[in-house]
């Protein structure tokens, strides 16, 4: 019988130990500010985007730029030779707050607080908050689409 308990706890410290040192999970859907949305990190290489989201549906070079966008389902990755930029354009990615495509404007701005700049751009209006922005639909209120820069340009453009 001691065999056994010191077996159990024997596997018990090794179970507890195991997890405690597990990788955290990256393909979680999260948009995390300034970092990465999903298993997309920004600064990630284009061989390890490649490698973890596959060939992507569509190709669109940057114009003036040696970068070029990769559209993914539901994502946009901006890449020269690093991931510099990433857009979420599906409701499955959300902050850990729960801003997603489809929030209203109104708890978007409850989350985050006083945006960095504001600037309306036809149909949409940008709510910049530096390492992260959303762009909402002026006929709606609700947010069509959230992106994450380290720095964000929506303010240095207007």
């Amino acid at each position: 019988m001691t065999v056994v308990r010191a077996t159990l706890a024997t596997l018990s410290i090794l179970a507890f130990g195991a997890c405690a040192t597990a990788p955290p999970n990256l393909n979680d859907d999260m948009i995390i500010p300034g970092e990465r949305v999903g298993n997309v990190e920004l600064g990630m290489s284009l061989a390890e985007l490649f490698a973890v989201k596959g060939t992507p549906h569509k190709t669109i070079p940057i114009a003036g730029t040696g970068a070029t966008s990769y559209n993914y389902d539901g994502l946009t990755v901006g890449a020269d030779d690093k991931v510099y930029w990433i857009i979420a354009r599906d409701a499955r990615f959300r902050t850990p707050a729960g801003v997603a495509k489809g929030s209203e404007q109104i708890f978007a701005r409850g989350v985050y607080g006083t945006p960095r700049c504001v600037v309306t751009r036809g149909e949409i209006t940008v709510y910049d908050y530096n390492d992260v922005y959303f762009e909402v639909e002026n006929a709606t209120g609700k947010v069509s689409q959230i992106g994450i820069q380290k720095n964000t340009q929506t303010c240095q453009s207007r």
